[in-house]
C-alpha cells in the first residue's frame, strides 16, 4: 500500500510543474495516479516516503525507451550513433567480430527526459545510456514527482558498497630489489626495480621483439592520478584523455588531497612507467585514458555509479582495454541482498556494466581483491564476469606463492576465478608524494601487470579479438592444466603466448569440456525476421548443457530454451540447435534492447549476443 503521505504530496504538486511534452506528468490525483507511484517505486524506496521524505536520497531514475517514434527512427538513431564511432572504437568493434556493429545501448539517454528531470528541480550526478538511466539525489515528494513522468519506467535506490583495500605499504620506500644477472644480461632495456616482476611475466621479451604496447589504448580507472603528469616515470607517457566522473571535471588530480588521490598513479605506473634504467613498465608504448570513478577518503561505503560511467567512456573513447584495480565486495544495504552467491558475472552493477564493457570488444581487467584474509573471503564485483570476456587479477610474490590477501574464487556459479595472477606483494610502483619509488601490496597492482602484458600481445597479434588474447594466456600460463582458487591458470608468460597457436580450425567433434555456441539466424530480430537461431554443442565430460537468454541489464528472461538434434551441423561438434523468438520463458515479446544467449555446462559459460528491435 502506498502511504496516505504520498496523496498529500500528488496534491501539493498538482500540475504545477511545466514537463517536456515528450515526457508528460500523470494526473497528480487520484487512485490511479497512486497505482502508478506504487507501480515505479522500488519496494526500498517506499520507507522514505512514509518517513516523511525530507532528506534526500539517492535514486535510480531508468527511462522506458530512448525517445524513438518508430521502427524507422530507431533505425536512423543506430545509423547516426554508428557515423558517430570513434574510428578506434571502430576497428576494436570490428576486431571484436561485434555484431551489429551498433546496438540500442550505444544510444544515448533522451536529451528531452533529461530535461523532465532538471524541470523538477534535481540535477542528475550520473548518467547511462547502457542501462538508460541516471542517478539523482531526490526527497520523498520529488520521487513521487518522478514516478507520475511517462517516460520514466522505473526508481530505485542507487546501491552502496565497500570499496577494496590495498594491504599496507610493505618495504621501505627507495628500496632495490637485487637483480639476477642473468636477467640483466638477456633484456635490451635497463628496467631497473620493475625487473623481476615483469620477467615474472615474460615481458622483456616481448619489449625486445618491438612490442611494448604501441597502438593500444588503454583506459586506467581508479581513484586519482597525482602528479602523473610530472613525475619522472610518468611525464612523457602518452594521455590521450583524462576525466574525473566524481567532481564531473576532466582533471582527476586534487594536489590538496595528495593522501587519496594517488593511487591511479601507483597503478597507472605498473603499466606506463618509462624512465630507462630505474623503472619500466609492462606497456610504456600504449595510449592511456585515466579516468577517476572513486571517492574513497574513508572506510565507509561508497555508491556504485562512476565505475559505469567509466567503462561507458573508455569504450566511447576507443579503449582496447580497460584495467580496473577498484571493486566492491560487502554492500551497505542488506536490503540489497547482494551476497557472495551474486558474484556470478551478472548480478551487481558493475558486474552487468563490466559485461557489457566486454560486449563491446574491450578486454577488461579487474582486481580479484584483497579480501583472502578477511570474512568475506571471495572475489569481489567485477572481477566475477565470466573469464572469457574478463581477466580477474590474483596476486603473488617474487617466488610465484599466492598472496595471502588475494580474494579467493571460484565465481559463486562455480567458474574459475582468479583468471590470471601477477605480483601484488611489494610490487614497486611511482611514488605520487615524490619523484622516487615504493614498494606496494595488492591486487590493486597485479592488475595493471597483467593490463600491460595484454596490451603487448594486442600490439603483437593485432588480429586477435580480447577473447583469444585471454584463451592464450590462459592456456599457456603455469598452471593451465590444473587451475585453483588461489591464482587461477597461473601465471601467465608473454613469450609462450607468442608462440601458441590458436585452434580456430574447424575439426569434428569439441574437445574434452569445450563449450560451442554460434549465432546462425537473425540479428537483430526484426518484424521481418522475428527469430533467430543457435547451434550449440559441448565437449565429452562437460555435462548437460543449459541453454538461457539474459537481458542487458542481467535478468533471466528465458529459464530454459528448448533445442533438438541437428545433423546438419554435428560435423563440428555443434549437434543441436534452438531457436528464440525475442519472448520470456512465458511467451511474452520483450521490448526492443540487447539480450545474452548463453550456454551453460560443467560450469563454464558462453554466451553469443541478439538485438531485438521487434
Amino acid at each position: 500500500m502506498v502511504p496516505s503521505r504520498v496523496t498529500a504530496w500528488c496534491g501539493a504538486l498538482g500540475l504545477a510543474v511545466l514537463l517536456s511534452a515528450s515526457c508528460l506528468a500523470a494526473p497528480a490525483s487520484g487512485a490511479a495516479f497512486r497505482g502508478v507511484v506504487a507501480a515505479k517505486l522500488d519496494p526500498l524506496l517506499l520507507p522514505v516516503l512514509s518517513a516523511g521524505g525530507a532528506e534526500p536520497v539517492s535514486a535510480w531514475v531508468t527511462f522506458g525507451d530512448k525517445g524513438e517514434t518508430a521502427p524507422g527512427d530507431l533505425v536512423r538513431r543506430l545509423a547516426e550513433a554508428e557515423a558517430a564511432l570513434d574510428p578506434h572504437a571502430r576497428a576494436r568493434r570490428e576486431r571484436a567480430g561485434v555484431m551489429p556493429l551498433v546496438d540500442y545501448l550505444d544510444l544515448p539517454v533522451h536529451p528531452p527526459y533529461l530535461e523532465s528531470i532538471q524541470a523538477l528541480g534535481l540535477a542528475p550526478y550520473g548518467t547511462s545510456r547502457w542501462f538508460n538511466r541516471v542517478a539523482v539525489r531526490a526527497t520523498g515528494e520529488q520521487l513521487v514527482a518522478l514516478a507520475g513522468l511517462s517516460c520514466v519506467a522505473r526508481l530505485a535506490p542507487v546501491e552502496r558498497a565497500v570499496p577494496m583495500r590495498d594491504e599496507p605499504v610493505g618495504s621501505v620506500a627507495g628500496a632495490r630489489e637485487a637483480e639476477p644477472a642473468s636477467i640483466r644480461a638477456a633484456t635490451a632495456l635497463a628496467y631497473g626495480l620493475t625487473t623481476a616482476q615483469l620477467t615474472q611475466l615474460g615481458v622483456p621479451a616481448l619489449h625486445d621483439s618491438g612490442y611494448t604496447g604501441v597502438g593500444v589504448r588503454i583506459c586506467v580507472l581508479d581513484n586519482g592520478f597525482n602528479y602523473h603528469g610530472t613525475h619522472p616515470a610518468l611525464k612523457d607517457a602518452d594521455i590521450l584523455a583524462t576525466r574525473d566522473f566524481v567532481r564531473g571535471v576532466d582533471d582527476p588530480t586534487d594536489l590538496a588531497n595528495n593522501g587519496w588521490f594517488t593511487h591511479g598513479t601507483n597503478t597507472l605506473s605498473c603499466i606506463a612507467g618509462d624512465q630507462p634504467g630505474r623503472y619500466i613498465g609492462a606497456a610504456p608504448g600504449a595510449t592511456f585514458l585515466l579516468g577517476r570513478t572513486e571517492y574513497n577518503p574513508t572506510e565507509t561505503p561508497v555508491e556504485m555509479v562512476y565505475w559505469g560511467m567509466g567503462a561507458e567512456w573508455a569504450d566511447s573513447a576507443g579503449a582496447d582495454i580497460i584495467s580496473s584495480s577498484v571493486g566492491y565486495s560487502t554492500f551497505d544495504n542488506p536490503a540489497d541482498s547482494y551476497t557472495y552467491a551474486s558474484m556470478d558475472g551478472h548480478t551487481t552493477l558493475v558486474s552487468r556494466a563490466a559485461q557489457i564493457a566486454a560486449s563491446k570488444g574491450i578486454l577488461v581487467v579487474n582486481s580479484v581483491g584483497n579480501a583472502g584474509n578477511q570474512v568475506w573471503h571471495y572475489l569481489i564485483a567485477p572481477s566475477d564476469v565470466d573469464g572469457d570476456s574478463l581477466i580477474a587479477a590474483g596476486a603473488v610474490n617474487s617466488s610465484g606463492t599466492p598472496a595471502s590477501f588475494s580474494s579467493y574464487g571460484p565465481s559463486a556459479d562455480g567458474r574459475v576465478k582468479p583468471d590470471l595472477a601477477a605480483r601484488g606483494v611489494d610490487a614497486w610502483v611511482a611514488s605520487a608524494a615524490d619523484t622516487g619509488y615504493t614498494q606496494v601490496s595488492g591486487t590493486s597492482f597485479s592488475c595493471p601487470l597483467l593490463a600491460g602484458l595484454a596490451a603487448c600481445l594486442m600490439q603483437a597479434r593485432p588480429t586477435w579479438p580480447p577473447t583469444l588474447i585471454i584463451r592464450g594466456l590462459r592456456l599457456t600460463a603455469s598452471q593451465a592444466t590444473a587451475p585453483d582458487s588461489r591464482v587461477g591458470y597461473g601465471i601467465p608468460d608473454g613469450v609462450a603466448v607468442l608462440r601458441w597457436i590458436p585452434d580456430t580450425a574447424s575439426v569434428p567433434g569439441l574437445p574434452p569440456f569445450a563449450l560451442g555456441l554460434r549465432l546462425t539466424g537473425s540479428n537483430p530480430l526484426t518484424a521481418l525476421a522475428p527469430s533467430t537461431r543457435v547451434d550449440f554443442g559441448v565437449g565429452a565430460g562437460a555435462g548437460e548443457p543449459r541453454l538461457r537468454v539474459f537481458d542487458a541489464q542481467g535478468r533471466l528472461v528465458v529459464r530454459d530454451l528448448a533445442s533438438s538434434r541437428n545433423p546438419a551441423v554435428a560435423g563440428n561438434g555443434l549437434s543441436r540447435t534452438a531457436t528464440w523468438e525475442g519472448r520470456d520463458s512465458d511467451g511474452r515479446l520483450l521490448r526492443a534492447g540487447l539480450y545474452f544467449i548463453t550456454l551453460e555446462a560443467g560450469g563454464r559459460r558462453t554466451a553469443v549476443r541478439v538485438i531485438s528491435l521487434r
